[in-house]
């Protein structure tokens, strides 16, 4: 598709990721559209610094089990390799004093080939993950011999919108693209937007992190569905410019 103003898109993640990609989608010349359809919150993992020690290494999914973490379970742990599904996971467990986190450049199934490298049958895995999860690490872990322990760090919720907001929204400008980093924020879309609005979207493309993702959307959508390389943000960019070229670019 190819417009002669700035693409409108619309970014559906929750913050405070968010506000991230609506800058670098600024930047790169298009109109980006907050708008969150879930949002995190923390979870009380009952475990004490005492009850963590014991484990072998840590893995992790999500940046999100990372930023709420409370700091007294985060500096328990600091001495431990962590493994990260994705770069940006990593990166987020070194900023918060995780200093041996590695990346498994990948999903899940490359998580659990990284930690069967590194780690002997019969480790003990420490998982940060939230209370609602979409992967089965734990069990791809147990299959392997590992033993595995969740530490449920956070929940997605959904974030209620009136009606009119949206229709509002449509009515200065239909989206060019929604971008989905996440099954729950489709699954909000179908159920809340596309069921009241589906004739507004006739002309969007819908990008998705992940074949998983894309599956959550109506049947109708799938000719419109691009899935990004690889389950990363910049993966998802490209696709984007791929599929949506800016303006004059």
């Amino acid at each position: 598709m190819v417009v002669s103003r700035r693409p409108v898109v619309w970014i559906t993640r929750p913050q405070p990721g968010a506000t991230r990609t609506a800058e670098a989608l600024a930047e790169a010349g298009y109109d980006p559209v907050l708008l969150p359809l879930t949002e995190i919150r923390a979870c009380d993992p009952d475990l004490a610094p005492a009850d963590v020690i014991g484990y072998d290494a840590v893995a992790v999914t999500s940046a999100n089990a990372l930023r709420h973490a409370p700091a007294m379970l985060l500096d328990a742990l600091s001495g431990k390799p962590v493994y990260a599904a994705g770069d940006a996971t990593a990166a987020e467990a070194r900023s918060r004093g995780l200093a041996a986190a590695e990346s498994a450049e990948g999903a899940v199934d490359d998580l659990v080939s990284l930690i069967a490298k590194r780690e002997r049958p019969g480790a003990s895995i420490l998982y940060l993950c939230g209370r609602i999860r979409t992967g089965d690490l734990d069990t791809k872990l147990a299959e392997k011999d590992f033993q595995c322990r969740l530490a449920e760090l956070y929940t997605v919720e959904i974030v209620s919108y009136p009606t009119e907001y949206f229709g509002n929204l449509l009515d200065r400008q239909a989206p060019d693209a929604i971008l989905f980093h996440s099954a729950f924020s489709a699954s909000a879309f179908t159920a809340n937007v596309f069921a009241e609005f589906s004739q507004d979207f006739e002309n969007t493309d819908f990008l998705m992190l992940s074949e998983r993702i894309s599956s959550v959307l109506p049947a109708a959508l799938k000719p419109r569905v691009i899935v990004s390389r690889e389950p990363n943000e910049p993966a998802l960019m490209a696709a984007l410019r791929a599929a949506l070229p800016p303006a004059g670019r």
